[in-house]
């Protein structure tokens, strides 16, 4: 047994910061859907889905676009907001990359005036010295830890919001680059120390279909976006919503994990839905790590290293690999 004591990480990754400096002045961009923003090696812009005209009350018709906001990193290099060393409780750096203004957004009908790109968690394999209660030695226990945020070589985050501007206007954007004041900027190359890479899944003879289905190995439930958020449950075998491709990423040993139907991949980039449509995230990609030698797989997010799980009645990330919920039997 060991009592948990204040972390000390030695991190398996060879940090090379590029810019460490403390970035409290914050630089607001005009922006438009031919013309990003760019600055620090990140592209900040949006795209226009669609648009109509919408009747506003009476105050009279409206031009409304559903956007795409956007933050690529064109670099080569991840861009990182490190947490400060020490035991810090206030002064974390905030996630936060890039906030968008439309400034002739109403706002009407509980429409957006502003969004807000946050870099995903940055976890990686560290040895934390812990205390043994027994014989109150230090011991050393390898497990992932957060060192705080990142936007990764060549990553995009995106997400969409509705706006409402007045009639035959186009929406007036202004990107601003945000660094929390307290937080270090800069970027990093990874010597990641990582575990061994577990063997890919493979099809094997039971599987010869382009597209199969993932039951949870303990609810008994099926992946499936019949109802449109990602769930788990009874699906009938020929509905195309339960049905996914199992899609390899190049160049490494993940998956995307898309769906027949409406070709959103599984993802933790949108928590309400899991779901997502941005094939190139992290977020969207998935390591199949065999359970057992009967097509039983744990599935790890790239970006999180978490596992996809059932938690109670719903579906959840979790670190711990060994949870009942996380075992899922991939078959035609």
């Amino acid at each position: 047994m060991t009592a948990l004591q204040l972390p000390v990480f030695t991190l398996g990754i060879a940090f090379c910061l590029l810019t460490g400096e403390n970035t409290g002045a914050q630089t607001a961009f005009s922006v438009t859907e031919q013309s990003p923003a760019q600055a620090g090696g990140l592209d900040m812009g949006f795209h226009i889905k669609n648009e109509k005209e919408k009747e506003v009350g009476n105050q009279g018709n409206f031009s409304r676009y559903a956007v795409q906001f956007y933050v690529t990193n064109t670099t080569g290099e991840a861009k990182m907001l490190l947490r400060k060393q020490g035991f810090t409780v206030f002064n974390d750096p905030s996630p936060d990359l890039v906030r968008f203004d439309v400034l002739n957004a109403t706002g009407a009908r509980l429409t957006s005036k502003r969004l807000t790109l946050q870099a995903p968690p940055c976890n990686v394999m560290a040895v934390v010295e812990d205390k043994d209660c027994s014989s109150n030695k230090t011991v050393q226990n390898k497990r992932l830890a957060n060192i705080g945020y990142w936007i990764r070589p060549g990553e995009t985050i995106r997400a969409e919001a509705i706006v409402i501007v007045p009639l035959n206007e186009q929406p007036n954007v202004q990107a601003t680059l945000l660094m929390g004041s307290n937080a270090i900027t800069g970027s990093a190359s990874f010597d990641q120390g990582m575990p061994a890479a577990p063997q890919p899944y493979a099809p094997n003879n039971f599987i010869t279909s382009d597209f199969v289905h993932l039951q949870n190995d303990w609810k008994r439930g099926y992946l499936n976006i019949e109802k449109g958020p990602l769930d788990c449950g009874p699906a009938d075998m020929g509905w195309w919503s339960s049905q996914w491709q199992l899609v390899p990423v190049q160049g490494s040993n993940n998956y995307l994990i898309k769906n027949r139907w409406k070709e959103y991949c599984i993802s933790t980039d949108h928590a309400g839905t899991m779901l997502s449509d941005n094939y190139n995230a992290g977020a969207s990609m998935w390591t199949l790590e065999p359970a057992d030698n009967n097509n039983r797989y744990r599935l790890r997010n790239a970006a999180s290293g978490f596992y996809l799980c059932i938690g109670g009645n719903r579906l959840i990330t979790v670190l711990n690999s060994n949870d009942p919920g996380a075992v899922w039997l991939i078959a035609p």
